[in-house]
This record gives C-alpha cells, sequence and structure tokens, in this order.
C-alpha cells in the first residue's frame, strides 16, 4: 500500500547554534532550557507553517505550552518573553504565536525567498484585521506599502543598501540586514543617516580593536530598538513615524 501520508521535519543549516539570538540565549541562566523549548516549538508549529493556534482558534497558553514541551510553567513563560525580546517569535493580540525565522529551517525549495515573502506577509495580514476588527471596522485586505525609493538594484540588493553594506563592519546574515535597512527607511530614517551611523560604528570598532564575535550583526544594529541612534549626532533628526524601544535589556550582549 502506498504512503500518502505527509511528513513535516524540521532542518537546521549547520550554523544554527552559532547564530547571534542563539549564543544570547543559551548564555543566560537555563539558557539551554530554552534552547529546547524553541526548538520544541519550531517542530509543533511545522504543520501550520510557523503558526502556533491549536485547530486554528485557540491560543497555546504558557500552561498548555509546558505540558506540551514538558517544563514548567514559569520558565516556559520566561522563555517565550525572552523570545519576543530576541524577535524569535511574535504573539499577536489574537493569541497566535508566529515562530519568525521558521521559513528558513523548513527543507530545502527553489521557492525558499517566495515561501519567506508569503509566510512574513501571513503575519502582517493577520496583525492587519486584528486591529481592523479592534476598532469596529469591516476588514479589508491592507494596501501594500510602496518601496522606499532607491537607486537601481545589485542583484536582490540597492546599491543604497550595497554602500551601507560596504561599510558596515561585520559582514554576517545579509538578506536580514537588507530587511532590517526597508524597515528603517519606511520608519522615515533616510539612507544617509544609516550611512553615517555604520561609518561611525565602523571607526569605533576599528579604534577599540573590536573582536568580531562582538561586533553586533547588521540586523541587531538595525534592529526595531534602534541601536544605530547611538552613532547619530545627538541632534541629528529622528525618524517619529515609530517609537524607540528604551528598555532593551539585551543591548550590551549585542
Amino acid at each position: 500500500m502506498a504512503d500518502n501520508r505527509k511528513y513535516y521535519y524540521l532542518k537546521l543549516k549547520e550554523g544554527f547554534f552559532e547564530s547571534e539570538e542563539i549564543k544570547i540565549l543559551e548564555s543566560m541562566k537555563d539558557g539551554y532550557i530554552y534552547s529546547n523549548i524553541l526548538l520544541k516549538l519550531y517542530l509543533r508549529s511545522l504543520r501550520n507553517e510557523g503558526r502556533l493556534m491549536y485547530r486554528n482558534v485557540i491560543p497555546y497558553t504558557p500552561e498548555i505550552l509546558a505540558t506540551l514541551v514538558g517544563h514548567q510553567v514559569g520558565t516556559v513563560e520566561k522563555a517565550l518573553d525572552v523570545f519576543r525580546k530576541l524577535e524569535l517569535i511574535e504573539v499577536l493580540d489574537n493569541g497566535a504565536i508566529y515562530m519568525m525565522d521558521i521559513q528558513n529551517y523548513i527543507g530545502k525549495s527553489s521557492t525558499e525567498a517566495d515561501r519567506q515573502r508569503e509566510y512574513y506577509s501571513r503575519v502582517k495580514n493577520e496583525k492587519a484585521l486584528l486591529g481592523e476588527a479592534g476598532e469596529n471596522n469591516p476588514a479589508e485586505p491592507e494596501a501594500e506599502k510602496p518601496e522606499p525609493k532607491s537607486k537601481k538594484a545589485i542583484s536582490n540588493y540597492s546599491t543604497d543598501f550595497e554602500e551601507f553594506w560596504s561599510i558596515y563592519p561585520r559582514k554576517a546574515d545579509k538578506a536580514q540586514a537588507y530587511k532590517k535597512y526597508k524597515a528603517r527607511l519606511e520608519d522615515g530614517f533616510s539612507h544617509e543617516q544609516l550611512l553615517e551611523a555604520a561609518k561611525n560604528y565602523a571607526e569605533q570598532c576599528r579604534r577599540d580593536r573590536t573582536e568580531e564575535k562582538y561586533i553586533k550583526h547588521g540586523k541587531t544594529f538595525l534592529g526595531e530598538s534602534t541601536p544605530f541612534l547611538d552613532y547619530l549626532p545627538k541632534n541629528a533628526p529622528q525618524a517619529g513615524t515609530k517609537a524607540v524601544d528604551e528598555d532593551d535589556p539585551y543591548g550590551d550582549w549585542r
């Protein structure tokens, strides 16, 4: 008899445990337990392509997850809080949990980039629908935002970003850095501001002879908590479209 069942598997890259987020995670107290919980959540989310919600309607509470992953409720609550701060998960208003990097670990395909874009679009659309429902407005498809203006693209990256990347002192995870770069442009920061911050940071790293392993990844430097602002003049104009996270206990690690 033919086996027509679907099999779901998690495919980790060889450098998974060398990534900045996992190193930070495992450096914490109970960090190896958090790492174990993260992998179990990845596996449990595979059937729904990274979305955790029981039968698509019931949120997974810390109590339920504690039973599923085999750890204390308090440990699971702390782990979820850490995952959010490291941007490993996103928890929506309806309780749905999205494993943000899961698309990097689902097998191998010639359409990985399309699947990645579709996944983040799915998260974005659900958040938009939740926001509209909260305002008692009928749900409508979210209009696509125009791409930030930039020069002609080289391969998958704009020439503006290539200029930024040529200066940035650590060449790691370029695709994720480009994603954060575009997000900051959408927030209202200019290419010139981001470029100046990269130059100043690179100069500081050279001056202090900072080891590469202690230099922030580009995606962290350009992250939502805007650490790059530390390398701009204090009186420089800042984007006003998005609040800056002033409470980032992981800044020193990054």
